[in-house]
């Protein structure tokens, strides 16, 4: 696996690439190859970019792909595009809170947002389209679905690496992840979702998957239509059973501090 010290090399290499070819006005590494999170191997490199022409931007990124070795990838975020929220954690305008939980809790909330707004363009969408959409319209929501589950699936890995329970490997390890998010941990955390919210999460999954493979295919509404205009009340259970997640996860660490006897205070 690639050290955290070789992605930040790389780094810097990509960050002269920007500048020097690109007229970058300023290059910002975050995420866990700054050390903000545990580096693990499925760790990026994530890199905000500001000042590159939008119309050089893929360009831009093809050139510093080209210096990525195997075994990392290259996460290149266009500064002035990002959700505020994001934005403001790349900038360093919100500080993280030193006690891990917490910090996760924040980043959760963060990606939330921004399944807010994905749920909230496949709503604007099924109202505006046509009767039955059209092939435009069905690839927009196709796209909307995979952005869907891509960013819940960013949380479970947040959840698995902060909380040093690691991502599970292999070919599988995209829906082994999610069964590993129904399943407790004794003593560390409860299950982050229950079963029939995996099983519902499992064919956002499944769907991703067809998604991406699915060349010479033509998109139908009839399929689509579940997971688009169940995309919202899902999420309404995603978001509820993460703040009863972290609510009970919260309360463990209180009682093992309690039970701890280094906390008790001296008579």
């Amino acid at each position: 696996m690639p050290t955290r010290a070789t992605a930040q090399a790389v780094a810097r290499a990509c960050a002269r690439v920007l500048q020097d070819r690109f007229r970058a006005r300023r290059v910002i590494l975050f995420g866990s190859t700054t050390g903000e999170g545990p580096w693990h191997e499925k760790s990026d490199i994530d890199l905000a970019v500001e000042g590159v022409p939008p119309e050089q931007f893929f360009q831009a990124y093809s050139a510093c792909s080209e210096l990525v070795p195997q075994g990392l990838t290259l996460d290149l975020v266009p500064l002035e595009d990002v959700y505020p929220e994001i934005r403001a954690r790349i900038l360093g305008e919100v500080e993280m809170p030193e006690d891990p939980v917490m910090a996760l809790k924040d980043l959760v909330e963060d990606e939330l947002v921004a399944l807010e707004r994905v749920s909230g363009q496949m709503r604007e969408l099924i109202e505006g389209c046509a009767d039955p959409p059209t092939w435009i319209e069905l690839n927009a929501m196709a796209a909307l679905l995979h952005q869907f589950y891509t960013g819940a699936e960013r949380i479970f890995e947040r959840i698995a690496v902060r909380l040093e329970e690691g991502l599970p490997r292999g070919q599988y390890w995209h829906a082994d992840l999610l069964s590993q998010m129904a399943e407790g941990r004794e003593g560390i955390r409860p299950a982050v979702i229950d079963e029939p919210l995996r099983a519902q999460l499992k064919e956002y999954l499944d769907f991703r998957h067809f998604f991406r493979h699915a060349y010479g295919y033509n998109l139908e509404w009839v399929k689509l239509r579940p997971l688009a205009e169940g995309m919202n009340p899902t999420l309404g259970r995603l978001r509820a059973q993460l703040r009863a997640f972290f609510e009970h996860l919260i309360q463990i660490r209180q009682t093992s501090r309690l039970d701890d006897p280094q906390n008790v205070p001296l008579s």
